[in-house]
């Protein structure tokens, strides 16, 4: 085994014209033990280039009121090799194995491996405009980028009937990309000084190349998101013999149980029923705030939300008289043949019944919660002492403040918090309302 793990040849250009054209690059020459000699150094590149529009004479003399515009774009490549050590290198372990009526010592190989290992390869483009009119007026940044990565280092899939542990390969392209927008307005009325800004960041991704599909409570699919939900779609809860008997559900499901979609109408339920359900990222994340100040008195806001995601909990708290506890308050209103036929809420059940809590039921998107939302994060009330009042005691200055953080809440996320809410567990605790008084004292 060679003894070192990585090596790294680095060179940077920045070449800068009058201010307006500017013009970087660097490359890496990276090598690594960890993948075998025939490939185990990678070229890694990279160029940023900008154009200072609003140097130009015609943005001068045309378009003052423009203090700031520039575009800008840049290209690299990563390398990752964080595979552990030796992945390509026969490694050997001692065993004992019984020969002529007696123990034997001996060695064996546990693990297959890959001498045809590559780097892991990142290529990100990133275009982006930045400007400000007026002096602040309005000001902000645009990005768009795209994150392509190829060759990705993971284990590969084999039986376990082979016997050792799978080899690490190359196998794989995955796509990022998407688009990014700030803007903001700073100005002063009268004695009120403002600042208004906003951020929102929209991002989609997809599988490009992937062996073969993998399935389960989430799929990896080319021409998929990376790790979409796949799950039976919830139709309802039985409510007549009839339903009961449409449609072949495992579980032996009876009246105020959970029923699904026989997509395929082929009379059962089974996992060619499952289908790729979106939510498992948000649509957009956005967040906006205000600082505003008036004489002595300033005013922060700061909110934060994320559209679109959807979280799959059960178990604690979901189901009923798990790990010993109380059912959900929804089930006070459960169906039931007789007093409440009309009930859209299943039957209660206890923790293990099979057509709620089986593998059938917990792959469905009855247990699928809307946990889009808008959060007040923070909020800061603050008054300054007069320095000429300060000036008399001998301090330099003197601001107390009132503020409060996750105060506010607007979401259709029934259960504790969706801003902690996992795909799994639905007791995850729940971030705290804090209200706080204090002062900042500097002499």
């Amino acid at each position: 085994l060679t003894e070192w793990s990585f090596r790294s040849v680095f060179a940077r250009a920045t070449y800068a014209y009058r201010s307006k054209y500017l013009l970087e690059g660097n490359f890496r020459y990276d090598g690594t033990s960890r993948i075998f000699k025939d490939s185990r150094w990678g070229f890694f590149p990279s160029a940023s280039a900008a154009w200072r529009v609003s140097e130009e004479n015609f943005i001068k003399e045309g378009a003052p009121w423009i203090e700031n515009l520039k575009i800008r774009g840049s290209y690299g490549k990563l390398g990752n090799a964080n595979i552990g050590d030796y992945p390509w290198q026969e490694t050997y372990t001692t065993t004992s194995y019984a020969f002529n009526n007696s123990l034997e010592q001996g060695i064996l190989q546990t693990a297959y491996r890959n001498r045809k290992l590559e780097w892991e390869k990142t290529a990100i483009t990133n275009i982006g405009l930045d400007f400000n009119l007026r002096n602040d007026h309005l000001y902000g940044t645009l990005e768009w980028y795209n994150k392509y990565t190829t060759g990705i280092l993971a284990g590969a899939i084999i039986p376990a009937s082979s016997g050792m542990s799978a080899p690490t390969v190359n196998y794989g392209e995955f796509k990022n990309h998407g688009v990014e927008l700030e803007v903001g307005h700073r100005n002063k009325i009268g004695q009120i000084e403002y600042d208004l800004n906003a951020q929102i960041s929209i991002n989609r991704n997809k599988v490009i190349k992937f062996p073969a599909p993998a399935f389960g409570n989430r799929i990896i699919e080319e021409g998929r998101p990376y790790n979409d939900y796949y799950l039976y779609e919830y139709i309802g809860i039985f409510k007549t013999e009839e339903q009961l008997k449409a449609v072949e559900t495992p579980g032996n499901p009876q009246l105020g149980d959970l029923r699904f979609k026989d997509q395929n109408n082929d009379g059962k339920i089974d996992g060619n029923d499952r289908i790729p359900v979106k939510g498992a990222y948000p649509g957009y994340i956005y967040a906006f705030g205000a600082n505003l100040k008036w004489k002595s008195f300033d005013l922060s806001l700061f909110f934060q939300g994320v559209e679109g995601q959807k979280v799959r909990t059960f178990f604690f708290g979901e189901d009923p008289f798990s790990q010993g506890s109380s059912p959900h308050p929804k089930f006070l209103d459960a169906y039931d043949p007789i007093t409440n036929p009309d009930s859209d809420i299943p039957s209660i059940y206890g923790f293990g019944y099979a057509p709620m809590t089986g593998n059938v039921a917990q792959n469905s998107t009855y247990f699928l919660k809307n946990a889009s939302y808008l959060r007040l994060k923070n909020i800061q009330l603050g008054y300054n002492i007069p320095a000429t009042v300060l000036k008399k005691v001998g301090v330099q200055s003197l601001r107390l403040f009132l503020a409060g953080d996750n105060l506010l809440t607007f979401t259709k996320y029934p259960d504790l918090d969706p801003e902690r809410a996992e795909d799994g567990w639905h007791a995850q605790y729940p971030q705290l309302k804090v209200v706080s008084v204090g002062l900042n004292l500097k002499f």
